[in-house]
């Protein structure tokens, strides 16, 4: 009798883990962000270099400070970037990136759909560049969908 007891708990709290992972994981797909984005110039994202050109990225709800899956126009080249941090809700999605050093370096994509932006690292400003005006664009992205 015991036995059967907990044979009984056991499965009950089984079946509750699996309903709750089903709710949770179709409540995760449904806000994930897909879009697209144009560089008019060379840029450097997490450590990796993406020529100027068209690219589609798609993020889910669960990979918020996480993973952003990067590839080319022609889905063939691919990468991920890693947020390093999450800023305010933006009244628009977009790509912001910022000249240091020569180079440009993503510093953030702002996702309206799902209420964040994104935080990329970027290389400090040299003593002139912080003196100088900073050199900014904001690229527009589009969210599919919207």
């Amino acid at each position: 009798m015991k036995t059967m007891i907990n044979s009984i708990r056991i499965a009950s709290t089984l079946l509750a883990i699996v309903a709750v992972l089903v709710c949770s994981s179709s409540a995760w797909a449904q806000a994930s962000a897909v879009g697209d984005f144009v560089l008019p110039v060379d840029v450097q994202w997490s450590g990796a270099m993406l020529p100027a050109g068209q690219y589609h990225f798609s993020l889910s709800s669960g990979q918020r400070g996480g993973v952003l899956l990067i590839r080319d126009g022609r889905q063939k080249g691919k990468m991920l970037a890693v947020a390093m941090g999450i800023g305010r809700t933006p009244d628009h999605s977009a790509l912001t990136i910022i000249r240091r050093k020569g180079k440009w370096h993503v510093a953030s994509l702002g996702l309206k759909n799902m209420g964040v932006t994104l935080e990329y690292s970027v290389p400090a400003p040299t003593k002139a560049e912080h003196e100088m005006k900073a050199s900014i664009q904001v690229i527009p992205v589009r969210i599919a969908g919207s």
